[in-house]
């Protein structure tokens, strides 16, 4: 049975092929299924069990007469309407149904527990001056304009507004792989973040394979998408912002604001002696921010050229993509385990769940499904965010 010639259809491999685009383990297998697809090679049973395994697609589909239709709403809400990639990858599939699972559990805990609908989600909905709304979220959030001078950098700023926003309510969940498998990595140019909005606990995930200053601008971006009332599937080129969509201009807008608002930016462009080029690189590390971030702010606000503009994120996007690839080559160890993990779930929620399982309302086989634990793990877990 092993080696025997099985039949796979071309609308079958060609649709693989596309899920698993953005895959890690995607490389060999796209050589394998290309030589199905062009008939070179002849599939054989154990080979498909291997694809099956390596992809995460599941061995039936191999056999069916046409593609399945795997339902993933969020992809609906792409910010770049990219028709090169019409299917989500399986990575971002059980990404997002996860978040959905965590979700619905989290609303339902709250709701059980008396809390009514959080004010603020939506309460933009028709709001188009970026001004009004970045306001309001700093008036919310209680910070200041300057909120970002006591942190030393993108990453202090990211840990500080997510402790903010766990306050209000939202989860905030973050990772770079699906759950604790280290191989199946989440691809940055598929997505940098997401948002499932609901007025009881509204969520927000982002992918932690993209760089600090990406991370930081991804999580305003997001939070102004829950001004809004509107679910978000960030899939944005960190150096593109061109968008021709209405909300996602005000959404990018309102991220700018509270990031590196216009009046602090106007007076300390003005004080600055040097190229637009050092400006830019300057003003990123006063505002502990992304310097694509410090280049459109200049150019919406007429401080550069769309030329000198043009020019210099040619010159970021270079330094963005050979970051990139250092990234590849210096892969982390890993540092401490539970740390990492409790780093990526937010802390609210595990408290809730713990609080929970305690009471006997939820069972522990579904507390580790959530969170990607044991038994061990989760009690580790506590113990190392402090909710033991």
């Amino acid at each position: 049975m092993a080696g025997v010639s099985v039949e796979v259809k071309p609308e079958i491999i060609n649709w693989i092929l596309r899920t698993i685009q953005f895959d890690s383990a995607a490389s060999p297998a796209v050589e394998l299924l290309n030589k199905w697809r062009t008939g070179e090679k002849k599939p054989t049973f154990n080979q498909v069990e291997d694809i099956s395994r390596k992809t995460n697609v599941p061995f039936g589909y191999f056999f069916l007469d046409k593609p399945p239709v795997e339902e993933c709403p969020i992809v609906e809400y792409r910010t770049v309407k990219n028709l090169s990639i019409p299917e989500p990858s399986r990575n971002l599939i059980d990404t997002v149904d996860l978040m959905i699972d965590i979700q619905s559990w989290m609303t339902e805990y709250v709701v059980d527990n008396g809390q009514d609908e959080l004010g603020y989600v939506g309460s933009a909905e028709n709001v188009k001056d970026f001004n009004i709304i970045a306001d309001d979220i700093r008036s919310t959030l209680r910070i200041e304009k300057d909120w970002y001078v006591n942190n030393n950098n993108a990453a202090d700023s990211f840990r500080y507004l997510k402790n903010h926003l766990g306050d209000l309510g939202i989860v905030v969940m973050m990772n770079g792989i699906v759950g604790n498998n280290t191989r199946r990595k989440l691809n940055v140019d598929e997505f940098r973040a997401f948002t499932l909005v609901n007025k009881f606990a509204p969520l927000i995930f982002i992918n932690t394979c993209d760089s600090d200053g990406g991370k930081l601008f991804s999580l305003l971006h997001e939070l102004a998408h829950i001004w809004i009332g509107l679910d978000s599937f960030y899939n944005d080129s960190i150096s593109n912002g061109d968008t021709y969509n209405e909300k996602e201009i005000i959404c990018n807008a309102v991220a700018a604001e509270i990031l590196v608002p216009t009046d602090i930016f106007i007076a300390k462009w003005n004080e600055i002696k040097g190229t637009d080029y050092e400006k830019v690189e300057i003003l990123s590390k006063s505002f502990r921010c992304s310097r694509f971030v410090i280049a459109r702010k200049a150019l919406d606000k007429g401080k550069i050229t769309k030329k000198a503009y043009t020019e210099i994120i040619f010159e970021l996007t270079k330094n963005y993509k050979e970051w990139k690839e250092r990234q590849k080559i210096n892969k982390s160890s890993g540092g401490d385990f539970y740390r990492t993990l409790g780093s990526k779930l937010d802390h609210r929620f595990l408290y809730a769940l713990a609080s929970s399982a305690k009471e006997g309302r939820t069972q522990y086989s579904e507390v580790y499904r959530l969170t990607n634990t044991n038994r061990k793990t989760f009690g580790n877990l506590l113990t190392e965010v402090g909710g033991a």
